[in-house]
C-alpha cells in the first residue's frame, strides 16, 4: 500500500485479546528458563490453558483455548453469527473490540478498515469487530478478506443481513483487490480494476476470477512487521512467519488448500534474503536481539528454491533457522540435498504423508511414490531435520487392515519424529467437492455447503462415516504412543517450539526427553486419551479440561462435525420419507 501512496497500520487483535482476557500479572516464560528445563514450557502452556478456561466460565457457553475457540452460538450458520453480535453474556469480543476501536482505531480515523478472516474460529470475532465498527465508525469502509471469505463468498452473497457488516469482499490474494478498493474509495477512480472484489451494495460475482488480480512472483511484496511487537507473544523466542511460495502445485482430491490462492508462484531467493535481513535488523533495533527462527507459512515449498536458499544461507554465514511445508518429492532424494538444507538452516519439515497405501494414494491423486517417501524421510532424518508427518485417516474405501498397516509403518519408521492424525473431511472447494456428482467413484453423498460451512456433511455408501473413523483415529494414536512414546511426547509440545528443540538437542529430542523425564507426561496423555475414546464411543459427556491440547482441539472440531452429520442424516431421512409418501 505504501508503494502506491496509501498509509496503513496493522493491528494484531488476536494477541491483544489474549492479554486482555487473561488480565495483568500473567507469567512469561523466557528462553533461558526454557533452555534450562525444556519441560517448563509444558507447564507454562498448561497454566495458560487453565487460566483461559477459568476466565471462560464468566461467559455463557464459552471455551477459549490457545488454539481453539468454542462459543454458544453456531459459527457455521449466518443466523448464529448474527445472533452472537448482540449477546454480551456469551460473546467476550463485543467489549474487547469496543475498547480496542476507541483506543486505537478511532483516533487514527481510517477511511478503510480491512479484516482478515483466515480460520473458522475467527468468524464470530471478525463480524463482532465489523459490528462494533458500524456502530462507532459508521462512515468507515469495511473490507473482509482471507481464506474463509474466499471459500464462502458464494453463500455470503446470498445474505442481505450479513452484507450489512461489510462494504467489500476481497478474494484470494488480497494485495491487488485491496489496492483497487483504495483507489476507488479514496481517489474516486471509477476505472479501478475490481477483479475479485464483491461490493455489498450489489453482491454481484461477475468480477470473480480465481486467476485474475494475481501478483507476479517478482511483485510479491516483503512482509512488513513494523507495527508488530514480537515481545507481546506468549512464546520464549521470536518465530517469524514468511512466505517463499504462494499456492500449491498439487491437486490432491481431498484438499482445498490450492483453491485458497490464485496460482502457484515461487519467489526469488535474493529478495527473501533481503527480507530476512530487514526483519533481523528491525528486531535487533527494537528488542536487543535479532530474530533467528523463521516459519515458512506456505502451502507447498519448492524443492529447488529450498536448495538454492540453503546454499545462499550457508555461503553467507547467516544465523537463521527455518521450517517449512513440503511434498514428499523425488527431488529431495538427490545426494547431498537434505544435508545441504540442514546446513542452510532447515530444522523441521511438515510432510504430507497421509498414508502408506499405494491404492489410497492413487485415489487421493497424491502423485507421490512410497519408494521416494521412505528415502526422503530417511535422508531427512539422517541429515538432522525433524520430520513432522500429516496423517489422514478414513479416506473413502479405506479398510481397517490398511489402517493397521499404516500404524505399523509409523511405529517402525525411526525417521518419523512426530505427526498429527486427521480424519477425512469433504472440504469446501476441494476437487472432490467441486467436481462432485452422484455417481462419483468414492461412494460419497453430501449436502451442498451452506453459510460458513467448510467441512460438508457426507455419507460413504449410505453410511455415516465419521463415527467409524474418528474412534479408529483415536485407537491408532493410542497404539502409536504405546509403541513410540517419543512421538506422543513431542505432540504435547507447541508446534512452534519443536524446531527450536531440534536445533538445540537434535531431531531425536523426543526420545531423549522421554528417557529423562517424560514418562509421567506420556502416561497421563495415554490415560486421558484412552478415557476420551471410551467416553466418545459411549456418547457420554466429556470433561474437556482433562484433555491434552492437541486432543482438545480435535474434540471441538469433531463435535461440530458430528452435529452437522446428524442434521444431514435427518434431512436425508426426511427426503426419503417424502419420496415414499409421494409414491
Amino acid at each position: 500500500m505504501a508503494a502506491h501512496g496509501f498509509s496503513a497500520r496493522v493491528i494484531d487483535a488476536n494477541i491483544q485479546f489474549f492479554h486482555r482476557f487473561l488480565g495483568p500479572g500473567q507469567p512469561r516464560l523466557t528462553r533461558q528458563e526454557c533452555d534450562e528445563n525444556p519441560i517448563t514450557i509444558l507447564s507454562y502452556y498448561n497454566d495458560l490453558e487453565r487460566a483461559l478456561l477459568e476466565k471462560s466460565r464468566a461467559f455463557d457457553g464459552l471455551h477459549v483455548g490457545l488454539r481453539s475457540l468454542a462459543m454458544k452460538w453456531n459459527r457455521l450458520h449466518f443466523g448464529g453469527v448474527l445472533a452472537s453480535l448482540e449477546d454480551r453474556d456469551a460473546n467476550p469480543f463485543i467489549t474487547f473490540f469496543e475498547d480496542l476501536v476507541r483506543a486505537e482505531v478511532l483516533p487514527a480515523q481510517p477511511r478503510i478498515v480491512g479484516i482478515a478472516v483466515t480460520f473458522q474460529d475467527q468468524i464470530v470475532p471478525s463480524f463482532t469487530l465489523a459490528a462494533v465498527l458500524r456502530r462507532l465508525m459508521p462512515s468507515a469502509v469495511i473490507v473482509l478478506g482471507g481464506q474463509i471469505i474466499t471459500r464462502c463468498y458464494d453463500s455470503m452473497v446470498e445474505s442481505a443481513e450479513l452484507a450489512r457488516y461489510y462494504d467489500y469482499l476481497a478474494l484470494w490474494d488480497g494485495e491487488l483487490p485491496l489496492l483497487a478498493i483504495h483507489r476507488k474509495v479514496l481517489r474516486g477512480d471509477g476505472a479501478a480494476d475490481l477483479t475479485n472484489v464483491i461490493e455489498a451494495s450489489t453482491r454481484s460475482v461477475e468480477s470473480v476470477s480465481r486467476t485474475g488480480a494475481s501478483l507476479a512472483p517478482t511483485d510479491i511484496p516483503k512482509a512488513d512487521f513494523s507495527d508488530i511487537d514480537f515481545g507481546q507473544y506468549l512464546f520464549p523466542e521470536f518465530l517469524v512467519p514468511l512466505q517463499t511460495t504462494r499456492g500449491c502445485y498439487a491437486n490432491c482430491a481431498f484438499c482445498a488448500i490450492p483453491f485458497g490462492s490464485n496460482r502457484y508462484r515461487v519467489r526469488e531467493v535474493e529478495k527473501l534474503l533481503d527480507e530476512i535481513a530487514d526483519i533481523q535488523n528491525q528486531t535487533l533495533a527494537r528488542h536487543g536481539h535479532a530474530a533467528t527462527y523463521f516459519k515458512f507459512m506456505e502451502d507447498t515449498s519448492s524443492p529447488s528454491l529450498l536448495l538454492e536458499f540453503a546454499e545462499q544461507v550457508e555461503r553467507r554465514g547467516l544465523d537463521i533457522k527455518w521450517e517449512t511445508f513440503a511434498r514428499l518429492e523425488k527431488a529431495f532424494t538427490k545426494p547431498g540435498f537434505m544435508e545441504q538444507l540442514f546446513r542452510g538452516g532447515c530444522r523441521k519439515i511438515h510432510w504430507g504423508l497421509e498414508t502408506n497405501d499405494p491404492a489410497i494414494l492413487k485415489d487421493m491423486n497424491k502423485k507421490t511414490d512410497m519408494s521416494h517417501t521412505d528415502e526422503v524421510l530417511r535422508l531427512s532424518g539422517e541429515a538432522g531435520v525433524l520430520n513432522f508427518c500429516f496423517i489422514l485417516i478414513g479416506f473413502p474405501g479405506e479398510t481397517e487392515e490398511q489402517r493397521q498397516a499404516l500404524t505399523r509403518y509409523i511405529v517402525e519408521n525411526p525417521h518419523i519424529h512426530t505427526l498429527t492424525i486427521a480424519t477425512f473431511d469433504l472440504t469446501r472447494k476441494s476437487p472432490m467437492e467441486i467436481s462432485f456428482s452422484p455417481d462419483n467413484p468414492y461412494g460419497l453423498d453430501c449436502v451442498p455447503a451452506q453459510d460458513f460451512q467448510v467441512r460438508l456433511p457426507y455419507t460413504v455408501d449410505g453410511q455415516d462415516w465419521k463415527p467409524t473413523i474418528v474412534p479408529a483415529a483415536h485407537r491408532m494414536m493410542i497404539e502409536i504412543v504405546r509403541s513410540r512414546p517419543d512421538i506422543g511426547f513431542v505432540t504435547l509440545f507447541p508446534d512452534q517450539i519443536r524446531s527450536m528443540f531440534c536445533d538445540k538437542y537434535g531431531n531425536a529430542w523426543g526420545r531423549h526427553f522421554v528417557e529423562r523425564y517424560g514418562e509421567d507426561n506420556i502416561r497421563d496423555m495415554l490415560l486421558n486419551t484412552e478415557a476420551y475414546v471410551k467416553t466418545f464411543e459411549s456418547k457420554a459427556e466429556i470433561d474437556v479440561a482433562t484433555l491434552p491440547e492437541p486432543l482438545k482441539r480435535e474434540h471441538f472440531r469433531t463435535k461440530e462435525d458430528m452435529a452437522l452429520l446428524a442434521q444431514a442424516v435427518l434431512r436425508r431421512r426426511d427426503y426419503e420419507t417424502r419420496r415414499i409418501e409421494q409414491v
